[in-house]
């Protein structure tokens, strides 16, 4: 038995997860700091429910995201490619919150978020094979500004500049 309430652990993730959607699901956004609050619950299912395919929720088809060193990822799909393949290196990360903001510019929102990532190497990485090692968190920092727009009555990213810890990354991924 997992706890008092669940037999299994699977079950207790699996509620907790259903829970977090719900979240998004009941959200109303009216301004700036909703928008705010709703990428936010997002991001949290994505990464730490690994709710990949949620990416298609957020992204538009489109998208065009600038990453660190110039590595561009085109178009949704890519991007939800981009996170399976963090995620299978990191299956227990757990993204933390250090501050998030929007700010509406005419019909679009201007969307920052800084968040760092807790997660051990556990999976098979683009630098080769699990090395047990830690993200250690305040190490792994991510920020993130995005540019949000409302598209078929869903608010979707159509821009987004995004800079990882990479050398570190790289750090915890290599033997």
């Amino acid at each position: 038995m997992y706890n008092e309430e669940y037999k299994f652990k699977a079950d207790y993730m699996f509620d907790k997860m259903k829970k977090q959607e719900a979240k998004i699901k009941n959200a109303e956004i009216h301004d700036a700091e909703s928008l705010a609050e709703y990428f936010k619950n997002y991001t949290t299912l994505i990464y730490d429910y690994k709710w990949i395919g949620s990416i298609y929720d957020i992204y538009a088809d489109d998208v065009v995201v600038h990453r660190e060193s110039g590595y561009l990822i085109e178009g949704a799909h890519n991007v939800m490619t981009d996170a399976l393949t963090f995620t299978s290196a990191f299956p227990d990360l757990k993204v933390n919150f250090v501050d998030t903001f929007a700010v509406q510019y005419g019909d679009v929102y201007k969307l920052w978020r800084l968040y760092n990532l807790d997660g051990t190497n556990l999976g098979v990485s683009k630098y080769g094979p699990p090395t047990g090692k830690s993200l250690e968190g305040d190490k792994a920092l991510v920020v993130s500004m995005s540019t949000v727009k409302l598209i078929n009555n869903k608010w979707r990213i159509v821009n987004e500049y995004t800079m990882y810890s990479e050398e570190w990354i790289r750090e915890v991924c290599s033997l």
